[in-house]
C-alpha cells in the first residue's frame, strides 16, 4: 500500500494523491513522513508543506497552521486556508 495524502481546506481538496514523501512545518520544528510512518497526529505551524508524488514532482503549499494525521499509509492535512 502506498502513501496516500489529501490536503483540505474548509471549500475544497487542495490536493489527493499517492506521495513518496511529505515534510510539514510541526510546532516543533519540520518532520518528514515516509510510507509505513508509525501513527502520528500534529499540530502544525505556518508554513510550507513540501509533497514529492509518485513520479518525482516536487509540490508546495503554504499553510496558516492546520492539523496533520497519518495512520495505515493515510495521511490527512486539515488547514483553515492556503496562504495566497
Amino acid at each position: 500500500m502506498d502513501l496516500n495524502l489529501e490536503i483540505i481546506t474548509p471549500n475544497s481538496v487542495l490536493y489527493s494523491s499517492d506521495v513518496g514523501l511529505i515534510q510539514l512545518p510541526g510546532i516543533n520544528g519540520r518532520f518528514t513522513v515516509l510510507k509505513n510512518h508509525a501513527p502520528i497526529v500534529s499540530v502544525l505551524n505556518n508554513g510550507t508543506i513540501r509533497v514529492i508524488g509518485k513520479d518525482g514532482k516536487e509540490s508546495f503549499f503554504e499553510c496558516e497552521g492546520g492539523i496533520f494525521e497519518c495512520n495505515n499509509n493515510k495521511a490527512y492535512v486539515l488547514i483553515d486556508s492556503e496562504k495566497k
